[in-house]
């Protein structure tokens, strides 16, 4: 893994948003709220950030499952978060919970208890979730050089 991603993002106008993954896997990523009422369109973000957190632990459990030689694996999952305001109501992210439910032979369960247990410890993206990400951010007007 490289270790820097960059995620680029353009809004056209008032409806139209692109996400410029950089990723030969992934297309880039189109949100167009033509014709939906303001009220309707909360909620991506927290939506973009739940998809993360589930397809990073799912991937990374498949990949433990894997090396521990299961095959024929299928996962369903869902990510459901939880939100709250903050003293200047604002909407915060308390928590997300993460559900996979795993289909595999029956030979395979004590693969999957063990793998429960490292999972215990997250993923890539839970676990720096849990442990507080520092972010930094700047804001420049388009006519200032880089």
């Amino acid at each position: 893994m490289d270790p820097e991603v960059v995620v680029e993002y353009e809004r056209d106008g008032e409806t139209s948003h692109c996400i410029k993954w950089g990723s030969k896997a992934m297309p880039d990523l189109r949100i167009d709220y033509t014709g939906i009422p303001l009220p309707e369109r909360g909620g991506t973000a927290n939506r973009l950030l739940c998809a993360s957190a589930l397809y990073c632990f799912s991937s990374t459990l498949a990949a433990a499952m894997t090396a521990r030689g299961v095959k024929n694996l299928g996962f369903k999952g869902k990510a459901i978060s939880e939100t709250v305001k903050d003293e200047f109501q604002r909407t915060k992210i308390s928590k997300i919970k993460i559900e996979v439910t795993v289909s595999l032979e029956d030979k395979y369960l004590p693969v999957l208890e063990k793998c429960k247990k490292i999972m215990e410890k997250g993923c890539f993206i839970t676990s720096s979730l849990e442990n507080g990400i520092p972010v930094e951010h700047s804001i420049r007007n388009s006519s200032e050089p880089n």
